[in-house]
């Protein structure tokens, strides 16, 4: 009698025939559903392979703020697939999940939503078994029951749709054409609701083609766009209307769309009942209704650029203000190999980021250092979010400049150190900079014209996630902000190599020093916030944007 190999999916035991048996490998695949947009949705066992995982191999619709719960060493692949965009073809990520499973890895393959409803989570499952790779999926929350729930949709309701068909309104191209794969003559007859899950780009033939079945132009419809987010946009209508208005009020992908009865129901959560909110509504005309939900951003779109923790501040910080944000973040930090350096002969611990304070605290744990190492060393920071970071687990900043740059920073704390190396209090090593490879220069320019020793020791590097610059060159919002020197170069080195030209988009900088690079590569008029920091961007912004209405 031979062994059976035994491999966990959801939970469950899967044997293997005869012909099937091999060798498992060391690694194993997590296919991990992200849910459908807002990260308050995820699953405590998505959560726990997150935080535990060597890589995660990410899909476009995947919130930055998963991302972050991974340890800062993990390393993140981005394989988004976007109508007519692809980083990475399908059987690309097949081979992809299999070579570092096979590296004896923990690998977490994020998608939106649940990987297998039209995520082709099966297809990268029954290859991961035919390579002898562990494999385990964990359910998500699916956009199609979801997206419709967030804005008082039921796909189902006692007495108005027995029963929901979820279909894709994706295209194959066949004979040179793209065609939809939709059974428009079924699915006019279904009495029930009927949920379309990347239908966008074929909207038009979609609505044609169920009317031209037999499905009653009248029939209620609902267009959910960027559900469950701070974005979400909801727009209702009937079948015949339901393509013309979509477009002329702009909405796109990622949306769900609901056709049915249940799409005329809005059903309120109990805390909005009766609420004063609701009262508000119920006895205020259009007109005055526009200015109480005005907010200074309404209607304008921003472009977020930079590593995932800026991107996640500035979006919340702009978001509050009524900004549509995009990311466009695709600055990654990869932790550098070598170890601490000893810091009892340092006098002063230097961070530059928030970033380099996530990293130092992490490599702490790594190699099993006290924090009690750390006393009676004297901590300067460039802002106030770094300093925060420090905050959180009790340490508080000893210095921090006036303007929130690494110029303003050195000029300050060499000042400090002359002033104390005069009161006799001197240290081997003055000072030691914990920060980024790309670090600004200005900063050990300074220490050297003062004559003061330092060490210089590169917590992290910042490299380039080429697909999803290329995603995000694409885009075009009213504004892009630039939060570091080294990502206007990136940007700027991305958008000559593909030979694009953004004529739309106004350009937004963090400081004087960013700015002085983006001059280094455009003449446009760009606007710059006073200080380095997420709320002088906001305010920037804020402040401009009611000049230009006026």
């Amino acid at each position: 009698m031979s062994i059976l190999s035994i491999y966990k999916s959801a939970g469950r035991a899967v044997s293997l025939s005869k012909g099937e048996e091999r060798e498992l490998k060391t690694g194993k695949v997590y296919l991990t559903g992200g849910g459908c947009g807002d990260p308050g949705l995820l699953t405590l066992k998505a959560l726990e392979v997150l935080r535990g995982c060597d890589v995660v191999i990410y899909d476009s619709l995947v919130s930055e703020e998963l991302l972050e719960l991974t340890r800062p060493d993990c390393e993140k692949i981005y394989v988004g697939k976007r109508y007519g965009s692809h980083a990475m073809k399908q059987p690309e990520i097949n081979a992809l999940l299999v070579e570092k499973a096979g590296e004896g890895k923990t690998v977490v393959r994020l998608k939106g939503g649940d990987p297998y409803v039209f995520g082709r989570g099966g297809e990268e499952f029954l290859t991961l078994r035919e390579a002898g790779i562990c494999c385990e999926e964990i359910p998500g929350i699916t956009s199609a029951i979801a997206v419709p729930a967030a804005v008082g949709i039921p796909v189902t309701h006692r007495g108005l749709s027995a029963g929901v068909t979820v279909v894709t309104g994706t295209a194959v191209e066949k004979g040179g054409q793209d065609r939809l794969q939709m059974d428009f003559e079924t699915l006019a007859r279904l009495d029930g609701t009927l949920v379309i899950l990347m239908g966008m780009h074929h909207l038009q033939e979609i609505a044609e083609g169920l009317m031209g079945a037999g499905k009653a132009p009248d029939t209620p419809c609902a267009v959910i766009m960027e559900g469950t987010t701070d974005r979400q946009r909801c727009m209702r209508t009937v079948l015949t209307q339901l393509y013309k208005e979509s477009s002329e009020q702009g909405f796109t992908s990622p949306a769900v769309i609901v056709i049915g009865t249940v799409a005329e129901l809005e059903l309120l959560s109990e805390k909005d009942n009766g609420s004063e909110w609701q009262q508000i509504l119920r006895r205020t005309d259009e007109w005055e209704l526009g200015l109480i939900l005005k907010k200074p951003l309404t209607g304008i779109t921003v472009g977020a650029t930079g590593t995932p923790h800026f991107v996640q501040k500035l979006s919340a910080a702009l978001t509050e203000k009524g900004a549509d944000v995009w990311d466009m973040g695709f600055m990654e930090i990869c932790p550098s190999e070598s170890k601490l350096p000893d810091l009892e002969d340092c006098g002063w611990l230097v961070f530059t980021s928030p970033n380099g304070v996530r990293v130092f605290l992490d490599k702490m744990k790594q190699e099993r250092k006290d924090l009690r190492i750390l006393y009676g060393k004297r901590i300067a920071v460039i802002g106030p979010g770094t300093a925060a970071v420090l905050a959180e687990i009790g340490i508080y900043a000893d210095y921090m400049p006036e303007i929130y740059d690494a110029a303003h920073l050195a000029e300050g704390l060499t000042e400090r150190i002359l002033v104390e190396q005069r009161d006799g209090h001197k240290d081997k090593i003055p000072a030691v900079f914990l920060r980024a490879a790309q670090g600004s220069e200005s900063l050990p320019h300074i220490f050297d014209k003062k004559g003061i020793a330092f060490l210089e020791h590169s917590l992290y590097n910042l490299e380039v996630q080429e697909e999803k610059r290329a995603v995000s060159l694409t885009k075009e919002p009213d504004y892009i902000v630039f939060g570091s020197a080294m990502g206007v170069r990136a940007y700027f080195e991305g958008i000559e190599q593909a030979g694009i030209v953004n004529t739309k988009s106004r350009y937004v900088c963090i400081g004087e020093l960013c700015g002085e690079e983006l001059k280094r590569h455009t003449e446009s008029h760009f606007l710059t916030a006073q200080e380095s920091s997420v709320d002088s961007i906001v305010e920037c912004l804020c402040e401009y944007s009611a000049t230009a209405e006026t």
